[in-house]
């Protein structure tokens, strides 16, 4: 469990990963070296806290157990579906004994598409504004739900292929 407010949490996270970065990454091929560890957008829902994450090697949305989470992540490498408002993303769990148990759904690997820290960003923004759009919630009446946009729907969307 993750306590705290959105900026400590996100401050925690980075530091981990920016130490991952350097000890565990440093030197590797498939690093882009025009990128830096940023979490973008963490916010509570549904008791996880959930944003996405870039670094120099992969773009993931990061989920882990807030204070009020009543469904945490199963054990190392299992996978679950979290229903998120624009569909069903599959994450698979991870644990540190310094982070704690968390969850990743990857969405780029490797990084090198990016040209910059910039463009990172703002695709990471792009993602978690589709991902969170209330407009993409299914209404409660609704007899026959829409799909959800699919992880591949997702990027097509936010790189301008449609869906």
């Amino acid at each position: 469990m993750v306590n705290g407010d959105p900026a400590s949490v996100t401050g925690r996270i980075e530091r981990f990963f920016e130490r991952v970065h350097r000890e565990r990454m440093a030197g590797l091929p498939i690093l882009n070296p025009r990128l830096a560890v940023k979490l973008v957008g963490l916010h509570d829902w549904q008791g996880l806290w959930i944003g996405v994450l870039v670094t120099p090697w992969t773009m993931n949305l990061i989920a882990l157990p807030g204070p009020h989470c009543t469904n945490p992540p199963g054990g190392f490498g299992t996978k679950r579906d979290l229903d998120l408002p624009a569909g069903r993303y599959e994450f698979i769990a991870a644990a540190d004994p310094e982070l704690g148990p968390h969850e990743t759904c990857s969405l780029f690997s490797p990084m090198d598409a990016f040209a910059d820290q910039e463009a990172a960003l703002a695709m990471a923004q792009a993602i978690l504004s589709l991902l969170f759009d209330p407009a993409a919630q299914p209404a409660a009446a609704d007899p026959a739900p829409r799909p959800g946009l699919s992880r591949r729907g997702l990027l097509r969307t936010v790189l301008g292929g449609g869906t």
